[in-house]
């Protein structure tokens, strides 16, 4: 399922939704980005939007599937894609741009590993309990903006688990992904460890790539107090790496020089 969907045409911005989140995450986002002129898809990750017994019929397989279902259909309707995800969905954006070819990615407060300790202990405890409780809903500073989300308030271990093996899995990828890269992340946020953008930084194989730390917002930054600089820093990414834009510009340029 797509939604958001702009006019098709030069540019396209896949963006993937979090952890037990959902589109709603790019609220503010979409539009944004539809008023530049970007073609806007968001697949709906299984076991996402329903309830949260769903989850038990997925694995991260799934969801990587649902997303590269998403980034063929947007890659069959424009020029170029810049992938955008946010918490988990930055994980499965890095991904995604280990084995695709997209023209640039947007990793915002992803995660990219976990405590060993940790994983066993989930891996363990899935079989005994099943879910667990958000303690104080869900990681955002802005109290307007966090009751317009609609995140599930609790969550399976075996999701957690499924989480979990997702990261295992792309940490061996980083070194495989290219495509310029933007990463953001909040120094105050409590869902993800800060640690993990410079994990990120360090090692993709990309050779264009810059860090932008936030310092207000905490983990849903595409919505919390500090979203108007993370769509800045995004557009600013987007004209600085998409060949049609630029293309565009230098033709406007020598157009405006001709009239003269």
């Amino acid at each position: 399922m797509l939604t958001g969907r702009g006019k098709a045409g030069g540019v396209g911005c896949l963006l993937v939704h979090g952890f037990t989140g959902s589109p709603n995450s790019f609220s503010e986002l979409v539009p944004f980005l539809q008023k530049q002129g970007f073609t806007v898809a968001i697949p709906v990750l299984p076991g996402h939007t329903t309830h949260a017994a769903d989850m038990f019929n997925y694995t991260w397989r799934d969801w990587y599937a649902c997303v590269t279902d998403a980034f063929a259909e947007l890659n069959s309707n424009c020029e170029e894609v810049f992938v955008c995800g946010l918490s988990m969905g930055g994980t499965l954006s890095l991904h995604l741009a280990a084995h695709e070819r997209v023209q640039g990615i947007v990793s915002m407060a992803a995660p990219a590993t976990f405590p060993r300790l940790q994983r066993i202990g989930v891996r363990y405890l899935h079989g005994f309990i099943k879910f667990r409780r958000k303690k104080g809903g869900e990681d955002v500073r802005d109290e307007k903006a966090k009751a317009k989300l609609r995140s599930y308030r609790r969550f399976p271990y075996y999701a957690v688990d499924q989480l979990f093996r997702l990261t295992e899995h792309v940490e061996a990828d980083l070194p495989e992904v290219r495509a310029p890269i933007l990463v953001v992340h909040s120094v105050q946020d409590h869902s993800v460890p800060f640690a993990d953008a410079q994990i990120i930084f360090e090692n993709v194989g990309s050779k264009s790539k810059r860090k932008v730390d936030l310092q207000e917002s905490y983990h849903i930054i595409t919505v919390d107090c500090e979203k108007e600089l993370v769509q800045k820093e995004i557009l600013a990414f987007i004209r600085e790496h998409s060949i049609l834009l630029q293309k565009s510009s230098s033709k406007k340029a020598g157009s405006k020089s001709t009239t003269k």
